[in-house]
């Protein structure tokens, strides 16, 4: 992404996890992850005006309503990520102190909150790097990165702008390619979203998967790999278990992603998700809406 020109909407994407592994739990109380982001084209989009020395975020409706904007705006991840970094830069005492180190966000919410596709860690990246050229800062990638981590162990992947694999808590990258599709894909919304801190909680969670090599598990993803938090959550929400397998019935597989609730399927074309989509719509009461997207993507200016 090339946040050039100040005025205009940026892309923020957002991820599916083709698949999500634990290895066991850590001593501070994280989990070893196994995973790969797949980065999608679709994503919130963001306006930002940095010529104000305050910070103020302000959500509008876009395929999303705006229900799930945090009531303070010390809890909204955009918020968090502007000043996380105007404090980074005072400490690192960049720039002469003179100019604006503020900005009022407009957030247009395409992406669902809790769904699993990690729309607000996209933006608050997107966020991130636009600051970093609007306030003069030239930090590069890997300060950013950090940065992203103390927000959200999805931030960093964004701010990379790769699809990878995973380790860590999700912040140690390895960039690849998927194998076994065609880089295009249905994802459903339902509706219904699923409590993160809950699903990890829960001590029927999976927490001691083996790891594998990445190479092998991404070239064979579809068989190698699983979600350790369908299960669970598939359990508590019997009609979306009836989507999942209606969809896999459609689309030849079929995959939670994250700690849901959405669920995708490789497809061969747009066409061919719209019409899966459309199908399920018609079927399925608790699917809420689709979308269709190109995986490998990354943040970039939206028209």
């Amino acid at each position: 992404m090339d946040p050039a020109t100040e005025g205009h909407w940026f892309r923020a994407g957002c991820k599916l996890n083709l698949y999500l592994h634990i290895n066991a739990r850590r001593a501070d109380g994280y989990h070893e992850l196994q995973t790969f982001f797949e980065l999608l084209d679709y994503g919130d989009e963001l306006l930002v005006d940095s010529a104000h020395d305050d910070i103020r975020v302000e959500w509008v409706a876009g395929d999303e309503p705006i229900t799930g904007q945090p009531a303070v705006p010390q809890d909204d991840l955009l918020y968090r990520a502007a000043t996380r970094l105007r404090e980074r830069a005072r400490d690192d005492r960049l720039g002469d102190g003179t100019a604006p180190r503020g900005a009022h966000v407009t957030l247009k919410k395409h992406v669902p909150v809790g769904g699993g596709l990690g729309g607000g860690s996209a933006a608050a990246a997107c966020l991130l790097q636009v600051l970093n050229q609007a306030w003069g800062l030239d930090y590069p990638v890997d300060i950013l990165a950090q940065i992203g981590k103390e927000l959200g162990a999805d931030v960093p992947v964004f701010v990379h702008g790769d699809s990878a694999t995973a380790h860590g808590i999700g912040e140690q990258l390895h960039p690849g390619v998927a194998r076994d599709t065609s880089g295009i894909y249905l994802v459903l919304v339902p509706r219904i979203s699923s409590p993160t801190a809950g699903l990890f909680a829960d001590e029927r969670l999976e927490r001691a998967l083996p790891k594998q090599p990445d190479a092998e598990l991404l070239d064979h993803w579809r068989d190698k790999g699983q979600n350790v938090f369908e299960p669970l959550v598939l359990a508590q929400q019997p009609q979306l278990a009836t989507l999942l397998a209606d969809l896999e019935t459609e689309a030849g597989f079929a995959r939670m992603t994250g700690s849901g609730a959405c669920l995708f399927a490789p497809v061969s074309s747009e066409n061919e998700g719209q019409r899966i989509g459309d199908h399920l719509v018609r079927r399925h009461e608790i699917l809420r809406r689709y979308f269709v997207s190109s995986g490998g993507g990354h943040a970039k200016s939206a028209p």
